[in-house]
């Protein structure tokens, strides 16, 4: 039983990461509240490498295990930590830190990302970089905020709930894109990929906007807009394409 719930690629992702969170505010358990925040960001994106690899070892059967040990069990991993330290979530976001922890933590969350892309999938880091996505993302994120300035609202919190309905607008154009691939199945791993990367690239932007800006990701009254209520309507739309697509192929 024991065995089954234990891999080193999901672990060392998840620690490696959140210990590069945690070196931003030194290790300070008065602090530790950015570590279970960024728990969550950091689970989903290891579980959406996972899911963008499986689709992508169609025809490299040997990548898929590592692809669905990473997807899983990297969520269990930071749900475990983010239980842990739940009562952390009581403090402050302080946010005058360092500009070097900031970097530091940064480097290190990429390194662990890049890592990760690179250890299971088999076409490597070139299949988790699309650049329509980040240009999509990138314009819609610029448009909202100067309507926001416009409307003279500066938009000065609450941005994982945005950077999140972002990722939620990449992944539903992605799935209709995908509607025009069902005459063949094969292809349709492609095609999803942007859905799937669209979602990464927007838990990647809160991960590191709680490094750099952790006040602006929250709400007014603190708390952060990104929980099991955001985290779990993902995962589920998420398995229910990938069950889709698995009964398209057979």
């Amino acid at each position: 039983m024991l065995e089954s719930v234990l891999d080193a690629a999901s672990l060392v992702f998840v620690m490696g990461s959140l210990l590069s969170v945690a070196a931003v505010v030194r290790f300070r358990p008065s602090e530790c509240r950015l570590v279970a925040e960024a728990a969550l960001p950091v689970g989903l994106a290891g579980f959406l490498i996972g899911v963008i690899s499986m689709l992508a070892a169609e025809y490299n059967r040997d990548h898929i295990a590592p692809a669905v040990a990473i997807a899983i069990l990297t969520l269990v991993y930071t749900g475990i930590v983010r239980l842990l330290f739940l009562d952390s979530l009581n403090q402050n976001l302080l946010g005058a830190r360092s500009v070097v922890g900031k970097a530091a933590g940064t480097g290190g969350v990429i390194i662990m990302l890049t890592w990760a892309t690179t250890s299971v999938s088999p076409d490597g880091l070139a299949m988790f970089w699309y650049p329509q996505v980040a240009m999509v993302m990138t314009g819609v994120g610029l448009l909202v905020f100067l309507i926001g300035r416009l409307f003279h609202e500066g938009y000065a919190t609450d941005w994982a709930k945005k950077i999140l309905g972002l990722g939620w607008l990449g992944f539903s154009m992605g799935i209709v894109a995908a509607l025009s691939q069902l005459s063949t199945p094969t292809t349709l791993g492609p095609a999803l990929a942007f859905s799937f990367i669209s979602l990464l690239y927007s838990t990647v932007a809160v991960t590191l906007g709680l490094i750099w800006i952790p006040q602006a990701m929250t709400s007014e009254k603190g708390s952060l807009s990104l929980g099991l209520d955001q985290i779990l309507p993902i995962a589920v739309a998420v398995l229910a394409v990938l069950v889709g697509l698995t009964v398209s192929l057979q």
